[in-house]
């Protein structure tokens, strides 16, 4: 089978990238997610938008390095068409390094570590680059086909001159008196996993104002069987109106601290009751956190996939049938 890490190395030296063939019928799923990731890191390579664009589901959505999104695959195919246009250096490639799946219903959860290549500002200067780790979700289509529905990445190092070296815009600050006040000599991590640990408190009292008080003005959340919150209006209506037993456990914080960015990786479980009967769901989940100008960290986008459901049948339906494509 092909090597993700060694096609990966033969980027970082600059080497030109060709994925080896893919496994004609990968052993697992796991695997065929691997595999459906490697080919698109050759589409991107050789710059085949329409083999990129088949790789999304319809409602493909994606969390950029330096925190801007695009949803839907046209929106994200645009992105790209421009970036091909504007650099003729320009290249990505995504090594996974752990994928978890939820075989029955046709998920999948992906953990990995990325690196981009830029032209040089000004022309004839040294390639800049970028690295940083990500998580995606995918979708198994009703032909068989692993799709990619949701992807969150975050830039950790950055160097040369581009535009994909400038630092997000500010977040401005939530309203006085709503979170608690960044605590002194404390880690960003530690500030990280000490709000998350505050947003579990705030679900367990279900106060749905103090929840989306987190939240950065374009959160943007993607929930385990696939559905999409847009905003924080939205985020708000929906812990109103469902307000779901939830805790999130975060594994691993890493954080870029010249760009106030965290990437938090962990698992989650929720507890629903459903016409009497009680539902228990669980699985894995990313979110990306920026440091806004009070310093206090915000969470800019979750994205939850199920890997168990056990109880109330009305809350375990996996997702609707993904067409294939």
């Amino acid at each position: 089978m092909h090597n993700p890490r060694r096609a990966a190395a033969a980027f970082l030296l600059g080497l030109p990238f060709a994925a080896a063939p893919l496994p004609a019928q990968p052993t697992s799923p796991s695997r065929a997610v691997i595999a459906a990731r490697l080919a698109f890191n050759a589409a991107i390579a050789r710059r085949d938008l329409d083999a990129m664009r088949a790789t999304f589901t319809p409602s493909y959505h994606v969390l950029l390095g330096r925190s801007s999104q695009s949803h839907g695959p046209e929106a994200s195919i645009e992105r790209w068409r421009s970036t091909f246009a504007a650099d003729s250096l320009y290249g990505c490639v995504r090594t996974p390094d752990q994928v978890t799946v939820n075989a029955p219903w046709g998920l999948a959860d992906e953990a990995g570590h990325w690196r981009c290549r830029y032209e040089g500002v000004p022309a004839g200067a040294p390639p800049g680059y970028a690295t940083g780790i990500y998580n995606g979700k995918w979708q198994r289509d009703v032909g068989g086909s692993w799709r990619l529905h949701a992807e969150i990445f975050t830039t950790l190092e950055c160097a040369g001159k581009s535009t994909a070296c400038v630092r997000p815009d500010s977040v401005p600050a939530a309203r006085a008196g709503l979170l608690p006040a960044p605590v002194a000599g404390q880690s960003s991590a530690a500030a990280v996993r000490a709000a998350r640990d505050w947003y579990n408190r705030a679900i367990a009292r279900s106060d749905a104002n103090a929840i989306v008080a987190l939240f950065t003005p374009d959160y943007h959340a993607v929930f385990g069987r696939g559905m999409h919150i847009e905003g924080v209006e939205a985020a708000r209506a929906d812990w109103i109106e469902d307000p779901a037993s939830c805790i999130r456990t975060a594994d691993r914080v890493t954080v870029n601290d010249v760009w106030g960015l965290a990437h938090e990786r962990g698992r989650w479980q929720c507890r629903a009751t459903v016409n009497g009967a009680v539902a228990r769901q669980s699985g894995r989940y990313a979110a990306k956190w920026e440091r806004d100008v009070s310093g206090r960290w915000r969470v800019q986008a979750e994205l939850f996939t199920t890997l168990q459901c056990t109880g109330a049948q009305a809350d375990c339906r996996p997702p609707d049938p993904l067409p294939a494509r």
